[in-house]
């Protein structure tokens, strides 16, 4: 019985954290289906997500030793054109960051 109320409440608990994490994906000719999950309360506007998705990816490449991409990845400017910030709290759908505009 007290493994099947812990199970729940387990399961809950995910739950609950997961209803604030959105996952962003590159839309780019060089990057894409570069994917972050980033929890929505951390940020407080959509360029935050953006800056913290953009270090991610210059930082994968940097470690992994990919100096031309990394050098490519310097000049993006992602943005998103399908959502606001208010939409992405609201929403629980992927959200692309385009670089090619």
């Amino acid at each position: 019985m007290f493994n099947k109320i812990n199970k729940y409440i387990s399961n809950f608990n995910n739950i609950m954290e997961n209803i604030y994490n959105r996952k962003f994906i590159a839309s780019s000719k060089l990057f894409w289906g570069y994917t972050q999950i980033y929890d929505i309360r951390n940020y407080d506007n959509l360029n935050e997500i953006i800056k913290d998705f953009h270090i991610s990816l210059k930082e994968l490449l940097k470690n992994n030793n990919l100096i031309t991409l990394l050098e490519e990845c310097e000049k993006c400017k992602f943005h998103c054109h399908t959502h606001n910030f208010e939409e992405i709290l609201l929403t629980d759908k992927d959200v692309y960051l385009c670089d090619h505009c």
